[in-house]
């Protein structure tokens, strides 16, 4: 498709505000945070490709969801305000505090941001970007967590802003409260924490177990754990999708959610809480045959911020 490669082809946009747009959408080719293969860096513009699939809708008009039976994005203004600078090399002392700042810019003017990774290394600023808004006063958010891995190892060889860290990286600098975890399934060890997480409080919903209760239960008793109507940040690890049906990303797992497990689950969330924001990581293009990874991304985003808008016209709305 012919224009220029932003989210949805929506229009570019490099200081943005409310009179623009509602969703502000901005990238951060980073992976100086991976442990293994690298290629991260490179999803920003992955997502941003194949997200022209959906770039049909005239103006701001409604998608359609005929399977939930639900409309989606009515009125709702997208913009692409482009990436963040990232100087090629430079240490977490110089990125992090450029992701959280730009993050906190965006969040002022009043617009929902969507961030696309980038490793997941990112999470841990752009939360310290939150609080920022936030306040010193104010409690941090909640967070809910999807993913194949914890994230909750203290280092790996000394190195404490890692791909592996930004969910205890947040929770012990008090930038995320409450901490539910879906997806989880990789193979653990003691380095990882598993036990210091669930004495800290992190919930944490094992896959597996999630997949049968989704299919003997529903997601109902799932969600529970999420706090209802308070600020909420969801960061979305696309490893936490089977690599059979998302392979490209860096550190694949066995098992896994299906996209429509993911959906439902990430749908609820944004129809529970109050979400203010969510990122989207862990594509890696180069590990991508058929863009899979980068496709499954972008319906996820528009399926959890249709569920966010949805949520704001009609506060009692669930699936």
């Amino acid at each position: 498709m012919a224009g220029l490669a932003t989210f949805l082809r929506s229009p570019y946009v490099a200081q943005p505000t409310l009179v623009d747009g509602d969703v502000a959408i901005i990238g951060v080719p980073y992976d100086e945070g991976t442990t293994g293969r690298a290629g991260t860096r490179e999803g920003p513009a992955a997502i941003r490709s194949i997200s022209g699939q959906w770039a049909y809708r005239e103006g701001n008009e409604a998608f359609w969801d005929g399977e939930a039976e639900l409309s989606m994005l009515a009125n709702v203004r997208i913009i692409d305000a482009g990436d963040i600078y990232i100087p090629p090399t430079a240490p977490p002392e110089v990125t992090f505090p450029l992701i959280g700042s730009r993050l906190a810019e965006l969040m002022r003017t009043g617009m929902f941001p969507v961030v696309l990774g980038g490793d997941h290394s990112i999470t841990y600023p752009l939360l310290l970007g939150v609080q920022r808004v936030r306040g010193e006063r104010v409690p941090p958010v909640q967070l809910v967590h999807f993913d194949a891995h914890m994230d909750y190892w203290n280092d790996i060889g000394g190195e404490f802003f890692t791909h592996a860290s930004p969910i205890i990286r947040a929770h012990e600098d008090e930038v995320a409260g409450r901490i539910v975890q879906y997806g989880i399934r990789s193979l653990h060890t003691e380095s990882d924490n598993v036990e210091l997480a669930r004495g800290r409080g992190v919930i944490t919903h094992w896959c597996e177990p999630i997949q049968r209760q989704m299919r003997e239960m529903g997601a109902g008793r799932l969600l529970e754990d999420i706090e209802p109507d308070v600020d909420t940040w969801v960061t979305f690890d696309i490893d936490c999708l089977d690599p059979a049906v998302a392979p490209g990303t860096g550190v694949p797992e066995p098992g896994g959610f299906s996209y429509y497990e993911a959906r439902t689950l990430l749908r609820g969330v944004c129809a529970r809480a109050n979400v203010i924001g969510m990122d989207l990581v862990e594509v890696s293009p180069r590990f991508d045959p058929g863009e899979l990874a980068a496709l499954h991304g972008v319906r996820l985003i528009l399926d959890a911020v249709g569920a966010v808008f949805e949520k704001r016209r009609h506060p009692d709305f669930f699936f």
